[in-house]
C-alpha cells in the first residue's frame, strides 16, 4: 500500500515541476510583459466600450461598464509596478490595434472571453517572477480579475 501511494505522489511531484518549469519566465521577462501588459490592458477598455454600444439591454451594459473599469485599474497597477520595478515611466499611449467593428455582439463577447482567458494565463506566469509580496498580490488580484471577467462574459454569452 505505501510503496504505491509514494510511487503516485513521486510522479504527480515531478509532473508538477516539469509543467511549472515551463511556465517559469524570468523577473526581466516579467518586466517586458507588464509593458506589454499596459497596452493590452488599454486596447480592452476601448473594446470593451465597442461591446458596451452593442449591448442590448442596461443591465448588460453595466456589467461589461464594470469590466472595463477594472481593465482601466489593472492599466494603473501595472504602470506604477512598472515604475517600481525600473525607475521610468511609461508614456501614455493612445494608440489602438485593429478593433474589428464589423463583429456581431456575442462574436466580441466570445472574442473577449477569450481575450481575457489569456491574460490569466499572462499574469499567471509574471506573478512567478514577483520579487515581493506586494507586488505578488497585486498581481494575484488582478488575475482574479480577469478569471472574475471571463465568467462574466459566460454569462453575457449564455444569455444573448
Amino acid at each position: 500500500m505505501y510503496p504505491n501511494y509514494y510511487k503516485v505522489n513521486s510522479l504527480s511531484n515531478n509532473v508538477n515541476r516539469q509543467t511549472n518549469s515551463e511556465e517559469l519566465i524570468t523577473f526581466t521577462q516579467a518586466i517586458n510583459l507588464i509593458k506589454s501588459s499596459v497596452n493590452d490592458e488599454y486596447e480592452d477598455e476601448m473594446f470593451y466600450n465597442t461591446i458596451i454600444n452593442q449591448a442590448p439591454s442596461e443591465k448588460e451594459k453595466n456589467i461589461i461598464r464594470g469590466i472595463r473599469d477594472d481593465e482601466r485599474r489593472h492599466n494603473q497597477i501595472l504602470r506604477n509596478l512598472y515604475y517600481e520595478f525600473t525607475n521610468e515611466y511609461l508614456p501614455v499611449n493612445n494608440q489602438i490595434g485593429n478593433i474589428n467593428t464589423n463583429m456581431n455582439y456575442k462574436d466580441n463577447l466570445k472574442k473577449a472571453l477569450f481575450g481575457e482567458l489569456s491574460a490569466v494565463t499572462k499574469y499567471r506566469k509574471i506573478m512567478g517572477a514577483m520579487p515581493t509580496k506586494d507586488s505578488y498580490t497585486l498581481l494575484m488580484s488582478i488575475m482574479t480579475d480577469e478569471i472574475r471577467h471571463a465568467n462574466e462574459y459566460n454569462y453575457l454569452i449564455t444569455i444573448s
